[in-house]
């Protein structure tokens, strides 16, 4: 038995079936080398995925399926690049490879179908765990932003370089700072999150278009992307980037902050 077969052996039925989503009677099988029940493609496809996902050689195990199909004739017209196995290997290795990376291919276009489906049917049922999936996958350095300030003729348009936090401008309301609207819009559809300060409440919700918050209180938000305006008073302070965006709305007014810096604002919570 190889090196390879005792780790998955070790790893055990449905930790693999977890990892893989290989039907579990397959993973048994395939443990204990039994090669019945399997058509060839599947047996190479289910090789290949363990393969990849455990960083295995399974050579071994290989050519011990290929011998059994050769002998019991469920092969395709293939399989007689097998009945020399020792002369023609790296001829058979190649076939085999070819064969695995078809099957794997149309095994994980299968998985990842069902995954964008399954999250257009949940478009509005994001939760906390997907939000924070999100924003670890996406980095704060990923591309350069592009600030606008409207409005503003004294302003100057600023470029960020790529490992600075998006600022922006403010727009002058008053000399004290009040504020009496707070609105923001959404360029693009993007999902919002925003937390009143005082209370600790969270809202979520998928934004397009324009929504409105309480000038009188604090904020933190948070966007998906960095497409969207601030209008303070009817003037408007303007963001685009492709970047998941963090700001701070307090005391009248508005700024950008990193991730780390709303973390700390949010009492050590990513959100």
């Amino acid at each position: 038995m190889s090196e390879a077969l005792e780790k998955l052996q070790k790893l055990g039925a449905q930790k693999i079936y977890e990892d893989t989503h290989i039907p579990i009677k397959h993973v048994q099988a395939i443990l204990h080398e039994s090669f019945e029940g399997f058509s060839k493609v599947q047996f190479l496809g289910f090789i290949s995925i363990l393969e990849k996902e455990y960083s295995l050689e399974l050579q071994e195990l290989h050519e011990k399926g290929a011998e059994y199909f050769v002998e019991k004739n469920i092969s395709t017209e293939g399989d007689s690049l097998f009945i020399s196995q020792q002369k023609r290997v790296k001829k058979s290795k190649k076939i085999l490879y070819i064969v695995s990376i078809v099957v794997l291919f149309v095994v994980v276009f299968l998985w990842n179908f069902s995954q964008v489906h399954s999250a257009v049917e949940n478009e509005f049922l994001v939760d906390n765990s997907i939000i924070e999936s999100v924003a670890e996958s996406i980095s704060e350095e990923k591309n350069s932003t592009l600030v606008v300030v409207e409005e503003l003729p004294d302003e100057k348009i600023e470029r960020l370089a790529e490992s600075e936090p998006l600022v922006a401008e403010e727009a002058q309301i008053e000399e004290n700072g009040s504020v009496a609207s707070l609105k923001i819009v959404a360029q693009k559809k993007v999902w919002f999150g925003y937390i009143d300060m005082q209370s600790d409440k969270h809202y979520q919700k998928v934004l397009k278009g324009a929504i409105e918050l309480d000038p009188k209180k604090d904020w933190l938000l948070v966007f998906g992307h960095g497409y969207i305006d601030v209008f303070l008073d009817g003037k408007a302070v303007k963001f685009k980037t492709y970047n998941n965006t963090h700001f701070i709305y307090k005391d009248g007014h508005f700024d950008a902050l990193t991730r780390k810096e709303f973390k700390r604002f949010n009492r050590g919570r990513k959100w």
